[in-house]
């Protein structure tokens, strides 16, 4: 979620480029299969519906504003527009319907104005070498410093600004994900070929292994009871007590990257496309299939809804599917070069990021979308609360950024 032989991702570390070998078929298999076209339904899996985050120290500063940095992006000041700025109109109608509209960043090198809401934006966290996964709850934004290759970190920032805590370190580290009074992340080895599922209190403590993983887990979630994974191996989509225990597998699946949980079900993207199962285990259904699913890809999901990246290069989109199955819909088109970015949702919109270094958010029922923020070099994850969206950037170097949504003009 032919770019994918040389991405234009800013870094390409060990732990990145097993998931892009694992999915390097994708790209030639589906191109020439479907040319970037979703087909929905749902149906047993191979059935009628288809196949199967260094610690900084600091307080908060605002990019482009007074009291950014200079030149702590390698001279340019993240955040700053690279073109002009985009504008994007979403439509909510099902695939073959009336498409969205995207117009395009000017392709002109003369300097333009910082949007709006850019000025507003604020880092709450820079200096970081290889931001990968975040999670939020009420008070903090909580990350893993991948390591790359090893050394990893996971930290937590107020969401008010403030000293950055550094709660773990070492292994390599990537998925993250927040339950009640803990965190939650996937610690695996340099070579991709095994790990463990960690966690440690919010407040800080000793961390302890949930479960042994000998496969390649990536992203997390976790409901009040367990916490679920994929292995990037094929090893299935994995849960396991909170509270630590043996791990049990919630369904097979080939290359599990991306995972979100409804109330009853899981949900995750692999090469063939858009899957789900019972929480409780069972067979795999296809939601949406037939399409361009490289790592990148974003996935989010809301009590009826399920909202994901992915697409052929230079033509992505944000697409929504019933989480029962159904039509797939075309909520937003964007021009990222090789595929969707990291999505989130609140109780109204839709929010993305994609490669081209733009922030955008949707109203779930389609219309015009609002571009957040220009220049965002490699987002890695994106989250919404009801005042803010949060965003890490993975570039040189890599940081946590905030943008209140009081400063959109909606």
């Amino acid at each position: 979620m032919g770019m994918l032989l040389a991405p234009s991702r800013a870094r390409m570390t060990p732990m990145r480029a097993t998931g892009y070998r694992l999915w390097a078929w994708v790209f030639t298999v589906l191109v020439a299969g479907c040319g970037g076209k979703f087909a929905g339904g749902v149906g047993a899996e191979g059935g009628a519906g288809g196949s199967g985050s260094g610690a900084a120290n600091g307080p908060a500063g605002t990019f482009g504003g007074a009291s950014a940095p200079a030149a702590e992006d390698g001279g340019a000041v993240p955040g700053a527009p690279t073109g002009n700025p985009s504008t994007l109109v979403a439509a909510g109608g099902t695939e073959g319907g009336a498409g969205p509209v995207f117009v395009g960043p000017s392709s002109s090198s003369t300097p333009q104005a910082p949007l709006p809401s850019q000025a507003h934006l604020i880092t709450l966290a820079a200096g970081q070498t290889c931001p990968w996964g975040m999670a939020i709850d009420a008070t903090s934004v909580y990350w893993t410093d991948c390591g790359d290759p090893t050394g990893g970190t996971v930290q937590k920032v107020s969401k008010t600004g403030g000293a950055i805590v550094t709660l773990a370190s070492g292994d390599v580290l990537s998925g993250i994900t927040v339950e009640g009074a803990n965190v939650y992340w996937v610690a695996r080895t340099a070579q991709g070929s095994g790990g463990a599922i960690k966690t440690i209190p919010v407040a800080g403590g000793t961390p302890t292994v949930v479960a042994a993983q000998s496969g390649d887990p990536s992203h997390l979630v976790a409901d009040a009871s367990y916490v679920y994974w994929g292995d990037l191996n094929g090893g299935g989509v994995m849960k396991a007590p909170l509270g630590g225990g043996a791990a049990t597998m919630v369904a097979p699946a080939r290359s599990a990257f991306q995972i979100a949980l409804g109330d009853t079900a899981v949900f995750w993207i692999e090469p063939s496309g858009l899957m789900t199962a019972p929480k409780t285990g069972g067979a795999a259904m296809s939601l949406a299939s037939g399409f361009i699913s490289l790592p990148p890809a974003g996935l989010a999901v809301n009590a009826t809804t399920v909202y994901f990246s992915a697409g052929p290069p230079n033509a992505p989109e944000i697409s929504d599917v019933p989480i029962n199955g159904g039509p797939v819909g075309s909520l937003a088109s964007t021009q990222a070069s090789i595929g969707g970015g990291p999505v989130a949702v609140d109780a109204t919109r839709v929010y993305w990021a994609d490669s081209s270094g733009a922030v955008y958010a949707a109203p779930q029922s389609g219309g015009t979308a609002t571009l957040l923020a220009t220049g965002q070099d490699n987002v890695d994850a994106i989250a919404v609360d009801e005042s803010a969206v949060y965003w890490l950037v993975n570039g040189s170097p890599g940081g946590v950024m905030e943008l209140p949504l009081s400063a959109v003009a909606w």
